[in-house]
């Protein structure tokens, strides 16, 4: 019984790691610049988090090489993102969820620009509601001021992150 148990547990293990290794190895050579040559971006760095200024909607250009990768990878394959719009805490209620939305909004039109069909794309505003920080102090309060962004496998109805 014993053997058993500790047979199973390696396989779970094995399987486990095979699938890390998976999603975190590079999947997209990034385009050719002077600075990041044949440099690859993996799908944990392409969704990455976006973060936003207090009170505002638009996008930083530091972004600009993650979503290009990830309009790439959604374009080429079978996949569809789902972008999670949040806010602080600071400000109303209906405000933040507003405020969300749009974050998650300028997103949408970023990939969509670089031909990301519109139905592979899902925006979700959750305001102040799903912190990742405290919103106690200006660090906690930035790190809560985000897109979250997931890739999901359209054919095996998997999340990829």
């Amino acid at each position: 019984m014993k053997a058993k148990i500790i047979t199973s547990t390696s396989i779970i293990l094995l399987l486990l790691t095979v699938n890390l290794y998976a999603f975190t190895t590079p999947l997209v050579p990034a385009p050719k610049s002077a600075h990041r040559s044949d440099r690859k971006m993996s799908i944990s760095a392409m969704t990455k988090n976006l973060q936003f200024a207090f009170a505002k909607a638009n996008l930083d250009a530091k972004y600009d090489e993650q979503l290009n990768q990830l309009a790439k990878v959604l374009i080429e394959g079978k996949y569809a993102v789902i972008l999670r719009g949040h806010a602080d805490s600071i400000g109303t209620y209906v405000g933040n969820w507003k405020l969300s939305q749009k974050r998650a909004d300028s997103a949408r039109d970023y990939l969509m620009k670089l031909g990301v069909q519109e139905q592979k794309i899902i925006t979700t505003p959750l305001g102040s509601t799903v912190p990742i920080a405290t919103n106690k102090t200006r660090e906690g309060r930035q790190k809560n001021r985000r897109v979250e962004i997931l890739i999901k496998d359209v054919n095996n109805n998997l999340s990829l992150n």
